[in-house]
């Protein structure tokens, strides 16, 4: 799991099925096919939300998707969106 410092803004994530080491939970992200992209800016935090059927928190950070991405619902496509960070997974680091 990763820590608070590591994300922010130009970070380059993918957006996870599931939340970060909560995969037994059931736990699941609104988006479909693990998107890519960048954080652009924080979204603020989501104090006592409602997600599914569990209360939880976390911060929010605005990802620019590097595809239009949709919802497992069929929303969409979204050239951006707001996601709970418990649901990202920075991407691993450019090697030459």
């Amino acid at each position: 799991m990763t820590t608070d410092s590591e994300f922010g803004v130009g970070a380059q994530v993918w957006v996870r099925s599931t939340a970060s080491g909560d995969s037994a939970s059931g736990d699941s992200s609104p988006w479909d096919g693990e998107p890519t992209g960048i954080i652009v800016r924080s979204g603020g935090s989501a104090i006592n939300a409602v997600w599914g059927s569990a209360a939880v928190g976390g911060r929010i950070w605005v990802i620019a998707f590097d595809e239009p991405a949709t919802t497992v619902d069929g929303d969409g496509p979204f050239d951006s969106a707001q996601v709970n960070e418990r649901f990202l997974e920075l991407a691993p680091p450019y090697q030459e």
